[in-house]
């Protein structure tokens, strides 16, 4: 299908988009290391289902905004979410979230609620949950690539050398996936410009440097990681190579009543792309009902 590039104006910043379709917006929020055409297959089924779908940018991965991200805390990205939804839509949007952007849709749910309609995560547990899994040593060293991110020198040396890295993530995170040529020519492109690189380990330095977090936002820190405000669907692969399936068996310790965990089998970290067809009709049931 074809994307329009739009530019959605918000009072944090402008964002660039990918856009389809026309009806009831549904914002889709991608992760690392993608790009958000990765959110093609999906969004074919659903404009096809009647649905508008904005998929843009993080903020510091496209060129109008490379330079727009002078902290990378976790907050940042749900903060963006939520004046992205409100720009769309001061009823709340529908929002999809994959990896980073679950993240963010999972901390809108806890801290701006009111922009949300309904949610769904993918690959990635609710904050509370994921901390957790963080004291497992087996998804430690899944985790490796974190755990690099925030040695300085060793990170940048290895990222801007060649795309091997990036490819090794992939494959590992989603072994039944064989991405299309021009999908990891975008993501070749993307990270192997430099600029992208630094917002890359900005972002995952963030996670142990407070000072890296915007202060502004500091009021939203205690909500965004405690219970989510409204209901979300959380999905993952059950042979993603990334977090493992079994942390996500407690997540609705993290979610509010109403919520559901839905496991895919024979899909990894990248469902969206590996089962598009059964992530459209789980996502357009939950929208619905």
């Amino acid at each position: 299908m074809d994307f329009e590039e739009i530019v959605v104006r918000t009072e944090r910043l402008d964002f660039p988009a990918l856009a389809a379709g026309d009806g009831p917006v549904v914002v889709c929020w991608h992760g690392f290391p993608d790009h958000p055409a990765t959110w093609e297959p999906l969004a074919e089924r659903l404009v096809a289902a009647g649905r508008r779908v904005v998929a843009p940018y993080l903020r510091g991965f496209h060129p109008d905004t490379a330079d727009e991200l002078p902290y990378g805390g976790s907050l940042t990205f749900a903060a963006d979410a939520a004046a992205v939804a409100r720009a769309l839509d001061p009823d709340g949007v529908d929002m999809i979230g994959h990896d980073i952007g679950a993240g963010a849709v999972g901390r809108v749910a806890a801290a701006w609620p009111e922009t949300l309609r309904r949610g769904v995560t993918m690959a990635v547990p609710p904050p509370a949950t994921l901390t957790a899994a963080l004291h497992d040593p087996a998804q430690q060293k899944r985790l490796f690539y974190l755990w690099m991110f925030t040695v300085e020198g060793i990170a940048e040396t290895v990222l801007q050398l060649d795309r091997r890295l990036i490819d090794y993530l992939w494959a590992t995170w989603s072994p039944g996936l064989t991405m299309s040529p021009e999908h990891r020519e975008r993501i070749h492109r993307m990270y192997g410009d430099e600029r992208f690189i630094a917002n890359s380990l900005e972002i995952y330095r963030a996670n142990f440097d407070p000072s890296r977090h915007d202060p502004a936002l500091v009021d939203f820190g205690g909500r965004s990681e405690g219970a989510a405000g409204k209901p979300l669907l959380v999905m993952a692969g059950a042979d993603d190579g990334c977090i493992a399936v079994e942390h996500f068996e407690q997540a609705n310790r993290g979610l509010a009543p109403g919520s559901d965990v839905a496991v895919l089998r024979n899909a990894g970290h990248f469902l969206h792309l590996e089962q598009p067809d059964e992530v459209a009709k789980r996502v357009l049931r939950w929208f619905d009902a």
